[in-house]
């Protein structure tokens, strides 16, 4: 989130930076003001309503193409201005603002108005520092055809799986508030019309606590979103949850493999490679490095600043050895590990979009169940009874 760092300037007036930060304390800090002219700090509500009312991401293989295009441009010796501007006229679908376009001084400022990917940027930040623009740009786009790969694969099964959790969800709220008082009704009295059963039953409570105590539920949902960082502390490693963690963690180790290796060939040093990463991240991520960066602060190696809770074990097994050997066997090591990770994110897509499914279609059949058995043969069994 975007924080707005109010301050008194060098010739004594009232200034104001946007600075991007996960807290108020963490925006101070990158802020760079001494801490004796900072007046306050606030949240950008402004910005962030402008942030969601911006149109979505390009698509996923358009960025490649354009990368990839791009990276072509480059090496043939024109300069990042030149071959961005030359792409900007045969895609259209990149949306930007001309006066915004100017003020574009490398390629990560490109990247970032044009609202591409967090890694493409990333990478590009990192290949500024190198000089490798080409090559990041080529090793951005072999990424994201990848990760577009995997989502294609999962995503029919994915979409399944959550339309039916919808329906399922729906059918158990929608049925037992509406049809609850009709079969109550219907079951008690002097003159019963049905013969409840128990899955009648179930759904006479059940709807008598959703229209009772619903509402108790939907500030349940608000509290656990407002507050799903602290929840997902604790929930992360439960079964079902712990699937999207694998994906957190193996997303992370990916995107971590892909920057430090390249700068590892470019002579950067464990500290600045760690530097870059917290510079050009946000959230949770930016906090992990932040921890990292404090660990090897402390004369620390970098073997031992991974945590098991926060990076998948082939990062922390791979990284525990990698002073250990030459530069062209670390190079080797990261190129394999990333295709290795990359093969674990697909399983792991794989998993999710299954899971879903499978829970979706349970609540389907569950509801269709309770609702057949539930009231529609109590009430055949009722007409029938009615007509002898």
């Amino acid at each position: 989130m975007q924080f707005i760092v109010n301050y008194i300037d060098s010739k004594g007036g009232q200034a104001s930076l946007k600075i991007e930060a996960t807290t108020k304390e963490e925006a101070r800090w990158n802020s760079k003001i001494p801490e004796r002219r900072i007046v306050s700090v606030s949240e950008d509500f402004a910005g962030k309503l402008a942030f969601l009312l911006e149109p979505p991401r390009p698509d996923v293989k358009n960025q490649a193409v354009f990368m990839q295009t791009l990276s072509s441009s480059l090496s043939s010796g024109r300069t990042v201005h030149q071959g961005v501007e030359s792409l900007l006229t045969s895609n259209g679908w990149i949306k930007y603002k001309n006066e915004s376009l100017t003020e574009c001084e490398g390629l990560s400022d490109y990247l970032k108005l044009f609202r591409f990917e967090r890694f493409a940027i990333l990478m590009a930040r990192a290949a500024e520092k190198t000089g490798a623009l080409s090559a990041a740009l080529r090793e951005v786009s072999r990424y994201l055809l990848t990760q577009e790969r995997i989502r294609a694969e999962v995503s029919g099964e994915l979409r399944l799986g959550i339309i039916y959790i919808i329906l399922g969800l729906a059918f158990f709220t929608i049925i037992p508030t509406f049809i609850g008082p009709t079969l109550l009704e219907m079951s008690t009295g002097n003159h019963p019309s049905i013969k409840p059963n128990y899955f009648t039953l179930a759904l006479i409570t059940a709807g008598e606590l959703i229209r009772g105590y619903g509402y108790f539920v939907l500030i349940g949902v608000a509290v656990s979103i407002s507050q799903y960082k602290f929840l997902w502390q604790y929930i992360r490693k439960a079964p079902f949850f712990n699937l999207f963690y694998k994906k957190q963690l193996l997303d992370r180790g990916t995107q971590f493999l892909s920057v430090y290796r390249m700068l590892r060939a470019s002579g950067f040093v464990d500290s600045e490679i760690i530097y870059e990463l917290l510079n050009s991240t946000t959230g949770e991520t930016r906090e992990v490095y932040g921890r990292i960066y404090a660990h090897l602060a402390t004369s620390k190696d970098i073997q031992d600043a991974f945590e098991p809770d926060d990076w998948d074990p082939v990062v922390i097994d791979s990284m525990s050895i990698i002073n250990e050997v030459d530069d062209e066997e670390q190079q080797h090591i990261m190129s394999a590990l990333e295709d290795t990770m990359q093969l674990q994110n697909l399983h792991a897509a794989r998993s999710i979009s299954k899971a879903l499914s499978r829970i979706g279609f349970i609540l389907m059949l569950s509801s269709v169940v309770a609702a057949v058995v539930g009231f529609y043969l109590p009430l055949a069994g009722g007409a029938s009874n009615g007509l002898h």
